[in-house]
């Protein structure tokens, strides 16, 4: 009896530490639509650490600026917070 709640203690937790550790991976855009002469920036945000990433062929698009990289790291209540950001500016090829 004691192993099987030992077993079913470790596998809420490591049920926990797998749910936690899902990579939350988020594609922002600065406007829907372009006006003569704007520019677009576009921001790829994730919650674990991103080095491997490539980012997509901006078909369509001149690459002005970036890759630029912001990261976020804090600790609020032993809750701890990360934030990866890589973002480009765009503007459109005539």
């Amino acid at each position: 009896m004691k192993l099987l709640k030992n077993i079913s203690i470790l596998l809420l937790i490591l049920s926990t530490s797998i749910a936690t550790a899902q990579v939350d991976f988020q594609a922002k855009v600065s406007k829907k639509t372009l006006g003569v002469n704007e520019r677009l920036r576009v921001d790829f945000s994730m919650n674990q650490d991103g080095d491997n990433f490539n980012p997509p062929n901006f078909e369509g698009f001149t690459i002005i600026g970036g890759p630029n990289q912001s990261v976020s790291n804090s600790w609020i209540n032993g809750k701890r917070s990360f934030e990866k950001t890589y973002s480009y500016f765009l503007a459109p090829r005539p």
